[in-house]
């Protein structure tokens, strides 16, 4: 994202489990587990942060008056918060993403219906909601879990001005709702899943990734369109690289032409060391 002037977040350096991020003015050290090398940068770089996550407290240290500026990126704009889990409310790792689904979709020249599942905050559901000039020909349905990051989702919405789009929120486990779209015949022309390895929904309904990866893909092969114009499937589990996430997607039979192509999620860092972030595979029409 560094090479990105239209966003204003930087990574400065990552090492020793830790990670340095910038937002703005505002400096901010916190938990990396992958990050086992050593760190680039000197101890008087790492040493100058406003916020720290301490992970055997569960909690931030925070240097007086300090507060998150909103992450600004493509002119969308994201609420940012000190969550207890040492997260802040958005993943940067997933810029090349929101990027390649704005190329899609501008070039789709056609209605799109798009589901985003796992959807957290909402980044991926606002580049998609806003890739087309003419955004009432885009068609969203925002899924996750858990009701506060839908909340927070719909907050950024309002942050970026996109409350006019056509926007669907819902609650809801992504396997139940899939379910119901098939029997419905809802379908959809691109979709975004980005699973975690482990996940809690309503009325304890648990998610695991090596468990449920298969009967959700399944799914995902049930409600595509005749004619799908893409689908993301990124994650986070050292289970899972990009063969499996490739191979999983290549069980997808409505896929007549196109490619499968697989991205390593890296936050780059100017001056830093690189932080890899995720695994992704990818299919467009």
């Amino acid at each position: 994202m560094n090479k990105n002037r239209n966003c204003n977040y930087k990574l400065l350096d990552c090492g020793e489990f830790e990670k340095l991020e910038q937002i703005d003015d505002v400096i901010i050290r916190r938990s990396a587990p992958q990050a086992i090398w050593e760190r680039k940068l000197n101890k008087e770089t790492w040493d100058q942060y406003q916020a720290k996550y301490d992970l055997q407290k569960h909690a931030w240290e925070l240097k007086q008056g300090i507060e998150l500026p909103n992450l600004k990126c493509n002119n969308l704009t994201f609420e940012l918060r000190f969550s207890g889990n040492g997260q802040i409310g958005i993943f940067p790792e997933q810029e090349p993403n929101w990027r390649w689904l704005q190329d899609v979709i501008s070039k789709a020249d056609r209605p799109l219906n798009i589901l985003n599942g796992f959807a957290y905050t909402g980044a991926s559901t606002l580049f998609a909601s806003s890739a087309e000039k003419n955004t009432n020909s885009i068609n969203v349905t925002h899924v996750d879990a858990a009701a506060g990051s839908v909340k927070w989702a719909r907050e950024n919405c309002r942050l970026s001005n996109l409350e006019n789009n056509n926007i669907r929120w819902i609650v809801d486990d992504i396997i139940k709702f899939l379910t119901r779209e098939f029997k419905r015949g809802n379908k959809y022309d691109g979709i975004i899943l980005d699973p975690p390895a482990f996940g809690r929904g309503k009325k304890s309904a648990t998610w695991k990734l090596d468990r449920d990866l298969p009967k959700l893909m399944q799914l995902v092969d049930q409600v595509l369109s005749s004619t799908p114009e893409f689908i993301i499937l990124s994650c986070h589990d050292k289970a899972f690289g990009n063969n499996e996430l490739q191979d999983n997607l290549s069980k997808i039979k409505k896929f007549n032409n196109g490619k499968i192509e697989t991205v390593d999620l890296t936050i780059k860092s100017l001056d830093g060391n690189d932080l890899p972030s995720g695994s992704c595979a990818r299919w467009r029409k």
